[in-house]
């Protein structure tokens, strides 16, 4: 594998990844414990309108699954929700936790209380406030399992929502909750109208999904199936030193990546937000496209469905870790933009210890495969997304596994169709998957993907991966307010994670996201392209 590039333009800004990059000591995704921000800064009495002008369009790997952030996992979806949502956190240029809609923060000793002042200026786009109430029934709703929405196990740590005035709230978790302040700044954490919530409640036919309306920059304004989804400005946006400047962002479903290319050096559009590793080198010497690469937080891997009976020996799932030659598929498919994974997790994400990774070796896969009762290997189905870079992996893996036996066939189901299918638990076999941890920390990390309690239908535990003593270690690190302790117990999770072998572990991709020159103060934290202060010149 040849040495990943590292490099950006100077008109694009870098967040989280730039810690890493620069050599900084830190872990990017570091959260401390608690933090109290007593000042506004972004907060001023300026009055003056920013002129908007010019039009911005964005192209995605996929359809957006859902606009709504309660209902949305996918991370290309991410990319629209981050112009109209915003939560009480998030994380900031340096990777640390600072307020948005809350003013300041404050973890109990115990870890097991978190209270926020909120802004009092803050509307949502449709004129209604924002207030402790709207917390409070906000996280109500999203955390009721039969509601449905998809993240629900998220918010699953909340015990009770606590308003103690009308801009002062806390949250009581069930049990010692260290992640808590990182949860809480996840994307997924963002508030929407009562307004629209009431509409649901009282209809419950009525569509979340294509009607957001939050209080970020960008309110929705219109989605036209397989075309685009428009944002235009907010002009009441609380924060008025960082008001919109473009009069729209269009964001456009490209599934092939050569056509996603082609539009940006033809000018069609300004942003490519997965773009193709193939091109990236190409495209850096160019003079209209400045690109971006760096390390992401993402895992790609092939879930195994542990519950069919194929699968249950575990020498079976290490035989294929040990079949697959992952420095050929970083290289062949990634064109060397990526990193061997050697742990569950990303080496960004705070928790992350390197483990001892399955080396290349199909002698070793085979004759394990055989004692497990499989000398000619058996036959299995793997599911993918329609995209290029997930069609491209999938057919690399079935080469890989063809040749201790494993014979696979490749289908591929649009992204939300996929999502769809695994988080409802139909019956499956293999699967492409992507795993990003939002948070920055482990236990998002692991959790949602290993925890026996976080199997569909509504799960991402979608291997059915069952193992007591992962249980075990997961809870103890998040109820550990030593973060000594809390560290240790996440490195003993990792280390049975990678010997029990629940996925096929590949590798970190590279983020590789690509914009025209003519377009400036974009933006990348969290794999996510941020929009908010963009403008085109």
């Amino acid at each position: 594998m040849r040495k990943r590039i590292k490099w950006v333009s100077t008109s694009f800004t870098l967040l989280l990844i730039a810690a890493t990059i620069a050599g900084c000591s830190t872990n990017p995704g570091q959260v401390p414990a608690a933090k109290t921000d007593t000042t506004q800064s972004t907060e001023t009495t300026q009055t003056t309108k920013t002129e908007q002008k010019g039009e911005l369009t964005v192209a995605l790997e996929a359809e957006a699954t859902s606009l709504d952030p309660w209902n949305s996992t996918d991370s290309n979806t991410l990319h629209i929700l981050s112009t109209m949502f915003e939560g009480l956190l998030k994380l900031n240029d340096d990777g640390e936790i600072e307020p948005v809609l809350a003013t300041d923060y404050k973890l109990s000793q115990d870890a097991t209380s978190l209270t926020f002042h909120l802004r009092k200026d803050v509307v949502f786009h449709d004129g209604t406030p924002f207030n402790a109430d709207v917390v409070k029934k906000n996280l109500d709703y999203v955390r009721n399992k039969e509601n449905g929405m998809a993240r629900a196990s998220f918010f699953a740590f909340i015990k009770e929502i606590t308003e103690t005035d009308p801009y002062t709230v806390t949250i009581t978790s069930q049990e010692p909750d260290s992640a808590m302040v990182a949860y809480m700044a996840h994307p997924s954490a963002s508030f929407k109208s009562l307004k629209e919530l009431q509409k649901k409640l009282d209809d419950p036919k009525y569509n979340l999904d294509r009607n957001p309306v939050g209080t970020g920059p960008y309110q929705f304004s219109e989605w036209k199936n397989g075309q685009y989804v428009k944002v235009v400005p907010f002009d009441k946006y609380w924060n008025k030193d960082n008001q919109a400047k473009l009069s729209a962002i269009l964001f456009k479903p490209v599934t092939e990546a050569s056509t996603r290319v082609n539009m940006l050096q033809a000018g069609e559009v300004d942003i490519v937000t997965s773009l193709p590793t193939l091109d990236a080198k190409k495209l850096e010497s160019g003079q209209d496209v400045d690109v971006f690469s760096a390390p992401s937080l993402n895992v790609l891997y092939v879930g195994i469905n542990t519950k069919l009976d194929k699968y249950k020996d575990k020498r079976v799932r290490q035989a294929m870790n040990y079949a697959m030659n992952k420095e050929q598929l970083i290289s062949q498919v990634a064109d060397g933009y990526g990193t061997v994974a050697d742990s569950p997790l990303s080496p960004l994400v705070k928790g992350y210890t390197k483990q001892s990774s399955y080396a290349y070796n199909v002698d070793k896969a085979k004759q394990m495969l055989a004692e497990a009762g499989y000398p000619n290997g058996f036959t299995a189905t793997l599911w993918t997304r329609n995209t290029t870079e997930f069609v491209a992996i999938a057919e690399n893996v079935k080469m890989q596994l063809q040749n201790i036996g494993i014979k696979v066939e490749v289908q591929a189901y649009e992204s939300g169709t996929l999502f769809g299918k695994l988080d409802s638990g139909q019956g499956t076999d293999l699967f492409i998957g992507r795993w990003g941890t939002g948070t920055a920390e482990a236990d998002w990390g692991l959790r949602p993907n290993f925890a026996s309690d976080r199997v569909p239908p509504n799960y991402n535990n979608s291997g059915f991966y069952i193992n007591k003593q992962v249980d075990q270690l997961l809870n103890d690190a998040l109820k550990a307010t030593d973060k000594n302790v809390s560290q240790q117990k996440y490195d003993e999770a990792q280390k049975v994670i990678m010997d029990d072998a629940p996925w096929i572990f590949l590798y970190t991709p590279d983020v590789l996201v690509a914009k025209r020159k003519n377009v400036s103060d974009v933006s990348v934290t969290l794999d996510t392209v941020r929009l908010n202060q963009a403008y085109k010149k």
